[in-house]
């Protein structure tokens, strides 16, 4: 029987070896774990700030959107009112245009109606642009670049 009982306390001791050098291993492991462990909960943390930030600048970006929305409707409407006066200043013009033609026997030189002003080398206009066939400053500015056409 000693024999018997050498071979078990042998396989015995060769277990107890593999198995303390397991549980080093796996004592290896659980430290690396723990510390990997550590590791994710500070990257949970950093996670959970940024997406703070990222949520408070999301709002400041709405906000800005906001605004901006709001400036380019007023744009779009303060430019919708000019194309409209642009419009009827165009139509005006072409009736003008038309009136003119239509008194094609009347002949006149381009410099006639035009006077010197003080100052300035360009002549200007000797009757006042804002009096009865202005409406509006739009339609002095086309009157305007309608007379340095003829220039």
């Amino acid at each position: 029987m000693d024999d018997i009982q050498l071979g078990i306390e042998v396989a015995l001791a060769l277990l107890l070896v593999t198995t303390i050098f397991y549980s080093l291993h796996l004592g290896r492991a659980l430290a690396v774990l723990r510390r990997d462990r550590a590791e994710l909960g500070n990257l949970i943390v950093s996670l959970e700030r940024s997406c703070g930030e990222a949520r408070t600048g999301i709002e400041q970006l709405r906000q800005a959107t906001e605004i901006s929305t709001r400036q380019l409707g007023k744009s779009v409407e303060s430019g919708k009112a000019l194309r409209a006066e642009l419009e009827e200043l165009c139509r005006l013009g072409e009736e003008l245009v038309a009136r003119v033609q239509a008194r094609g026997s009347v002949q006149r030189n381009p410099g006639d109606d035009m006077v010197p002003a003080q100052g300035d080398e360009r002549p200007q206009p000797s009757y006042d642009p804002r009096g009865k066939g202005a409406k509006s400053e739009a339609e002095r500015e086309l009157l305007r670049a309608l007379r340095m056409q003829r220039i």
